[in-house]
């Protein structure tokens, strides 16, 4: 168990290397079997669903940190009422609605990035997005403003991030113990908790539709049933999506910066496009699906670091997954990181191709070797949301800024929660002009 703690991802291409596409090990006293290949994930995730469903071990301490929300139930009948009142919500009319909170939190964070370009400081790109994220989050879930609020809100959430991926790291003492790292996270948690209740007291008490998520999840109802969300679940719906939508999205754009970094050719065709696609002006809702190769980068970053980058199911019933024998009770952790690297689907994996998501390529390729998102009824619902927000920022960061690195290291991916640099990732922002194009 201890060599799995410290070097999970290590530790599992050693178990699939030695042993193949379905193989086992023991995580303290249970057996986990770990699946990699494309097509066994889909029977778990799509033609089976029914029958492995999310009572495993990793969803009950997900259940602990975060509440019963759309992405933590077991699923049955809980499940489905939820996500049939949170669908509406993601719907692209919605989205649009909230790229305009988005549009606005950016357009601030671009002023500040100005004069750090401008003084020709470097940059530690994991927290400024986070920070950037948490903020456009903040903003189109529920119409939180920059502000002292905001603010108290973004450093107890940093806070909270950074406990907690330390505990993940190395849980061997549960949260309930209470050493100063764990007094931080249950009294920074607190402070989140406190403003997330003011916010949605708030929205409850004067009923205005703020274009905001929150707004759309307090008035919707179940079409079958009457129902809505009740407080507690509004709150425990809002914990998941804020801390999903702004960890896993600062994540994946500090890989793109990396990565445009490290390959300055495919940063220069980034750059093209937004210059011919956006001709000088701000990127809008529109222009996000004209920006094709800015799309394919975002892709192939996901790709490589996708940070659902280990998942999990238990078996409900006996089945059978590439011949081997699974038993009913069995938790099965299968990894999105090693199947998007599979070599019956993906040719040189460890290099970084955004050529492989043009139209042509993902046409011909089996869809079951790319879940970023997951897949099947449980397919991330957020999704739409996270790739706007990612285009968004990332437009409007490369219509103003070259990126360059301090210093062109390879940087490995460090497993917690979600996949980030297992150290800083330092840039300098170069202001541009359309000339540099």
């Amino acid at each position: 168990m201890l060599t799995y703690q410290k070097a999970p991802l290590a530790f599992l291409t050693n178990v699939l290397d030695t042993y193949g596409d379905v193989a086992s090990f023991r995580l303290a006293t249970a057996k986990i079997i770990l699946l990699r290949h494309p097509h066994h994930i889909r029977r778990v995730l799509q033609q089976k669903s029914g029958t492995y469903d999310r009572s495993s071990m990793p969803y009950k301490m997900s259940r602990t940190l975060f509440g019963r929300g759309l992405a933590t139930v077991e699923g049955g009948e809980e499940w489905r009422s939820m996500r049939r009142l949170m669908q509406p919500s993601f719907h692209y009319q919605r989205v649009a609605s909230m790229a305009e909170h988005m549009l606005a939190v950016i357009q601030t964070r671009l002023e500040r990035w100005d004069e750090m370009a401008a003084a020709g400081k470097v940059i530690d790109t994991a927290p400024e997005m986070r920070s950037l994220t948490l903020r456009v989050v903040a903003r189109a879930l529920f119409a939180l403003e920059e502000g002292e609020i905001c603010d108290r809100f973004a450093a107890s959430i940093d806070t909270v991030d950074h406990e907690l991926g330390a505990w993940m790291q190395f849980p061997l003492l549960p949260l309930s113990v209470p050493t100063a790292g764990h007094r931080r996270y249950w009294t920074n948690r607190a402070i989140v908790e406190e403003i997330i209740d003011y916010v949605i007291t708030q929205h409850l008490a004067d009923e205005v539709d703020r274009g905001d998520l929150l707004s759309l999840l307090i008035a919707t109802e179940d079409e079958e049933t009457g129902a809505r969300l009740t407080d507690e679940q509004l709150r425990d719906q809002v914990m998941i999506m804020l801390w999903a939508g702004h960890e896993t999205g600062a994540n994946v754009l500090t890989w793109t910066w990396y990565r445009l970094g490290m390959h300055p050719e495919i940063q220069q065709r980034v750059l093209r496009e937004i210059d011919d696609e956006l001709d000088g002006r701000p990127p809008t809702l529109a222009d996000c699906s004209k920006l094709t190769y800015t799309r394919a980068v975002l892709d192939e970053v996901q790709r490589m670091y996708p940070q659902q980058w280990l998942a999990s199911r238990r078996a409900l019933e006996e089945d059978e997954i590439g011949g081997f024998r699974i038993p009913a009770g069995t938790d099965i952790f299968f990894s999105p990181y090693h199947a998007h690297r599979h070599p019956e689907f993906w040719d040189d994996p460890e290099e970084f191709r955004p050529d492989r998501f043009t139209a042509e390529e993902v046409a011909k390729r089996d869809r079951s070797a790319y879940i970023p998102f997951g897949s099947g009824p449980h397919l991330c619902i957020g999704n739409q949301f996270a790739m706007t927000e990612m285009l968004l920022i990332l437009a409007s960061t490369m219509q103003r800024y070259r990126i360059e690195l301090e210093s062109p290291e390879p940087i490995n991916p460090r497993p917690l929660l979600t996949l980030g640099p297992e150290k800083p990732i330092r840039v300098r922002l170069m202001p541009r002009g359309r000339s540099s194009a």
